[in-house]
């Protein structure tokens, strides 16, 4: 058997298709099948024929069908399936002629009809052989067994051998050649469709086989995957089993400190309970003390300004010409000294402010009058060291901040860069602002002395300390411009190089109310500062006393002053009964001193609903601002009487600029 495999396996490698291996295999099969039957024919015809040529051609033609295996082992796979379909219809009708050619006449018969039914079983080889997908070769090989098949009288004729020259009756050949042909097609129909069926089969098998393959390969991976996993789960587990085996050991030396904490913690209980009440004692004592340093704090600040005013008072009465040379020196030591001790105090109120948190109000700050301010102020000094300030305000022109400390930020770092400019150059300064959506920037550059940061960066901002002894100073100044900067919400950071720049970076957070900023709140008024429009306003929820009436308006007139507003808007929707004392009283002493003031501009808020009395009321404002040259409105809404201020202000600063421009020739 297994010689048997390896001669029918001729041809066949490891590389070989499947579906060529099918066609090598059939080949080299039938072949060998087609060889093993000319062996039985041979014999049969050695029974019933006296030995001829046939009887000896029979052993070749069978050796000649074993070509398909040389046919394959060479690699001519085709061919050999071709050669396997064809040769025995052509070997049949070439015996059939030959035979009739040199057999005797009797049993003639019989040989004419037994080399067509060869011919016909050999014929349908060509549906064994290929596949249907080899439509070419499979019906090109079927159509010429076919021809053979009928062309078979035909040759026979031409050779001269046909049936009517041997007498065999017409009717008889005629109707089996239709059977033959017949036949035929049944034995070939049944194998197409037998083959179709097998081959659809086949390829079902090889799909499923695909698929189950996949499905291995994928089963591998995955086995190979938990295989990894599992390994990697017993490391674990084994890593797990480490840490255990370790947490047991930390946990029995846990309960063994546990153990002994408990009996520190004990005696310490009653320790810290002791402690506790020190602290406690301690606390309360050092509250009292920093409550009684701050009141020491500001009541000295407070208490020593008016002696020293007093002082400086005095020193202007001294008549200098009169004084010798040594009381002169003596006047001038305490000058000196007096105005050293009233800056002092000065500063020390500054910081006071700025600690007891009295600056909470912002207001609308125009950063090119703030420098114009300051630089009359230093007016000597500027003139005198030739100061080049140049100023960029384009993308900031105003700020919403406290004006006090941006003034004196501002005032600071200029007279800084002045008193610490470079001596071989002219002074340069350079002021720079800009916005993002949270911070006001400010950038103020000098090309001064500069100062060493490595060495002094940490101490910059600090009390008392100064980095340049040649000229005079307390170190007072950046500490207070730190600390302001913080009481904005803001910083202030350096950047310089010896004897080359100092670049003061001040960021100041932007106010997330400037319309509503509370000043004043009692239940029957609520006063507020609005830094948009610059205005006091109060809103009024009555019945009011008399004393309410006038303890509010007096406010209203601090803050109108406190915060040089020119605008006011009084909401005397809800004020209710105001007294013809009352009134009287307002109009003749509040109004003219605010209109004194500054304030130009006012209006009353009240709905078309109001009583007589209100008008009546307002009729009397009206009558007394117009004798005073006050611009004076009535709206029936907080939001029209803003509107309407904004518009007035926006008039007012066009004029201004007009004016200025006509002031320089533009």
């Amino acid at each position: 058997m297994r010689f048997l495999e390896k001669i029918t396996g001729v041809g066949i490698t490891n590389q070989t298709p499947e579906s060529t291996k099918r066609g090598i295999l059939l080949s080299n099969q039938v072949g060998l099948v087609l060889f093993g039957l000319s062996g039985i024919l041979l014999t049969l015809y050695l029974i019933y024929y006296p030995v001829n040529v046939v009887t000896f051609a029979i052993p070749f033609v069978g050796i000649f069908c074993l070509t398909s295996l040389v046919l394959n082992a060479i690699g001519l796979t085709s061919l050999s399936r071709i050669f396997i379909s064809v040769f025995v219809p052509i070997a049949g009708i070439a015996f059939s002629i030959y035979a009739k050619k040199v057999t005797v006449a009797s049993g003639f018969d019989v040989n004419y009809f037994t080399y067509r039914f060869v011919i016909l079983a050999a014929s349908i080889l060509p549906a064994i052989m290929f596949s249907t997908r080899e439509k070419l070769l499979l019906v090109g090989c079927l159509l010429f067994n076919l021809t053979v098949l009928v062309v078979y009288d035909p040759v026979h004729y031409y050779f001269g051998v046909g049936y009517a020259e041997n007498g065999i009756d017409y009717r008889t050949y005629e109707f089996t050649n239709y059977v033959i042909i017949i036949a035929f097609f049944v034995e070939l129909g049944a194998l197409l469709f037998l083959k179709i069926n097998l081959e659809r089969a086949d390829r079902k098998n090889q799909t499923l086989l695909a698929e189950t393959r996949r499905t291995n390969e994928l089963l591998n991976r995955q086995n190979a995957e938990i295989e990894n996993q599992h390994s990697a789960l017993q490391q674990q587990s084994e890593q797990l089993f480490n840490k255990q085996k370790q947490l047991t050991q930390a946990y029995e030396l846990i309960e063994k400190q546990k153990k002994t904490l408990e009996g520190h913690n004990e005696s310490l209980e009653t320790e810290l309970v002791h402690r506790n009440a020190d602290l406690s004692e301690a606390n309360s004592e050092l509250i009292k003390y920093n409550n009684e340093l701050r009141q020491f704090s500001y009541t000295i600040s407070h208490n020593l300004r008016g002696p020293v005013a007093s002082l400086l008072g005095l020193t202007h009465l001294i008549k200098t010409e009169e004084l010798n040379d040594e009381a002169k020196e003596i006047f001038d030591h305490i000058l000196s000294s007096s105005k050293r001790l009233d800056t002092i105090i000065k500063d020390l109120n500054k910081i006071i402010d700025i600690r007891n948190d009295i600056f909470r109000i912002r207001q609308k700050i125009s950063l090119s009058y703030e420098i114009e301010q300051i630089k009359l102020i230093l007016k000597n000094e500027i003139e005198l060291h030739k100061l080049k300030l140049h100023v960029n305000f384009n993308e900031l022109a105003y700020i919403y901040s406290v004006r006090p400390m941006i003034h004196s930020i501002l005032y600071n770092l200029i007279s800084n860069a002045i008193k610490y400019r470079a001596p071989e150059r002219l002074l340069t300064l350079t002021i720079h602002a800009l916005q993002d959506a949270e911070f006001y920037k400010i950038m103020i550059e000098d090309n001064g002395l500069g100062i060493d940061l490595t060495k002094h960066r940490d101490n910059i901002f600090k009390l008392y300390k100064r980095f340049h002894h040649h000229t005079e100073g307390k170190g007072i100044g950046l500490y207070l411009v730190k600390l302001q900067a913080e009481a904005l919400g803001g910083s202030i950071e350096v950047e310089s190089e010896m004897n080359k720049f100092t670049r003061f970076i001040l960021t100041i957070r932007k106010p997330e109310n400037i319309e509503r900023q509370i000043l004043y709140k009692e239940n029957h008024a609520t006063i507020f500062f609005d830094a948009s429009i610059n205005a006091v306003g109060v809103v009024w929820n009555g019945p009011i006393s008399s004393k309410q009436y006038r303890e509010t308006f007096l406010k209203c007139l601090e803050f109108v002053k406190a915060f040089n507003t020119v605008n006011y808007i009084s909401d005397i929707s809800n004020q209710g009964f105001v007294s013809t004392e009352d009134q009287q009283w307002m109009l003749t002493s509040i109004v003219p001193e605010a209109i004194h003031s500054g304030l130009r501009r006012i209006c009353n808020v009240k709905p078309a609903y109001a009583a007589k009395e209100s008008n009546e009321y307002i009729d009397k404002i009206r009558e007394n601002l117009l004798k005073l040259g006050a611009q004076y409105e009535v709206f029936p809404s907080l939001y029209e009487a803003t509107q309407w201020i904004q518009e007035e202000n926006g008039k007012e600063l066009l004029l201004l600029t007009l004016q200025d421009e006509n002031n320089t020739g533009v």
